[in-house]
């Protein structure tokens, strides 16, 4: 029976501004790791840890888009695999177990210059064997390469096989445990971005953090919860404890850094395949979440329920009809926005929310309130999107 027992691990983070600093916190994971497979282990062996996102370097790259995205890649962004997985790999060698796990890091094979944010899965032989690219930031506070970005890119190197497109966006990893997906953060706030990896085989997604206001309303549980009723799926979400070194102020990489100031967050959760809590963090603090994964029973409830495992009901052309329509009327987020060029900044990114927005009132998406008047976007904002759109058209 493939029944094991599955901890999640609320961490606290000290944010990394060289290599070295990442070493802080492997040093205090490892601790966090072994105490939370101790008392997991009173239940069943510990075959699946799963950390937060930033447990290892924090998101020192939010310090800025352009010129400090190109600086931090030089300096100090770590690679996938590097030393920081060398040392979680060890640990899963030497305690048996999967690790899921994430970085701000580079990925030059995919496209020098620029930083991504890179969820990867570690196997008990220390090996790396999947990494997913985040596929939709916060990009308001996270100026940091998406898919969307460079998407000629995986054109190039995929072509326009939607098969081949899917697993490269939504990679599963199947294994002796299960078959393990990964979206991180904002990403998860899509729906599709979690059906993208049920499609692909997952039976239990990993969805790292969220921040405060939308953990204490009830946001965050709810998109959860939903991921795993919709698809059928485990659903594990670890969160930040305390993050320490944070930004105390200001955007865009201006503000002075200091280890005195921290943000805290907490409210780390898991979930069976029906939407059912199996362990909560209610607030912050150095902690985990634990419990049973039985994947023979999920597999089992999958191929036997006539209605509930809701995957096998989708209607396919009726769903694809609501995208096509979209891109018939031009799409919605610009896509190439960092083919030529490193991600914007944090202000330049707030531009492009609100061209968005503007974008929605014109396709009737949005209605506005009275006296609404479209927002005003610099024509410096305007023209990177110009350069964007017509990115590849001049070839």
């Amino acid at each position: 029976m493939l029944q094991y027992g599955a901890v999640g691990v609320q961490s606290d983070i000290w944010t990394a501004y060289t290599r070295a600093d990442c070493k802080k916190n492997l040093d205090g994971l490892a601790f966090n790791i072994s105490r939370a497979i101790r008392y997991a282990e009173m239940d069943l062996p510990v075959r699946l840890v799963t950390l937060t996102e930033g447990a290892i370097g924090g998101w020192a790259s939010w310090a800025g888009g352009n010129e400090q995205h190109l600086k931090a890649y030089r300096d100090w962004a770590p690679d996938i695999e590097g030393p920081e997985t060398e040392f979680l790999g060890k640990l899963c060698k030497d305690g048996n177990f999967y690790l899921m796990g994430q970085m701000q890091a580079r990925d030059p094979e995919l496209m020098k210059d620029r930083i991504f944010n890179i969820g990867f899965i570690i196997d008990p032989n220390g090996k790396v064997i999947l990494k997913h690219h985040k596929t939709a930031m916060a990009n308001l506070v996270e100026q940091m390469t998406e898919p969307i970005h460079i998407w000629d890119r995986y054109l190039e190197l995929y072509g326009d096989d939607p098969v081949k497109l899917c697993e490269a966006l939504y990679p599963v990893a199947k294994t002796e445990i299960g078959n393990l997906g990964i979206i991180i953060c904002a990403e998860g706030s899509f729906p599709e971005a979690a059906r993208g990896l049920a499609l692909n085989g997952a039976e239990v997604i990993w969805r790292p953090n969220f921040v405060e206001p939308h953990l204490s309303n009830g946001m965050f549980e709810v998109m959860n919860r939903s991921h795993a009723v919709f698809n059928t799926a485990y659903v594990i979400s670890t969160c930040a404890s305390d993050v320490y070194g944070y930004r105390t102020s200001g955007g865009g990489g201006a503000s002075e850094v200091s280890r005195d100031h921290r943000v805290s967050w907490g409210q780390s959760r898991m979930y069976d395949y029906r939407g059912n809590l199996i362990s909560e963090v209610l607030g912050t603090g150095q902690s985990f979440v634990s419990g049973i994964f039985d994947i023979d029973g999920l597999r089992d409830f999958r191929v036997r329920s006539p209605w509930i495992s809701f995957a096998k009901e989708i209607r396919v052309e009726e769903y694809k009809v609501i995208y096509d329509a979209l891109a018939a009327k031009g799409g919605m987020y610009q896509k190439n926005l960092c083919m030529e060029d490193a991600p914007p900044t944090e202000a330049e990114f707030k531009e492009i929310a609100k061209h968005h927005i503007n974008r929605a009132v014109d396709l009737g998406i949005y209605t506005p309130p009275p006296g609404w008047e479209p927002h005003a976007i610099s024509e410096g904002v305007r023209s990177r999107i110009r350069k964007a759109a017509n990115y590849g058209k001049k070839k």
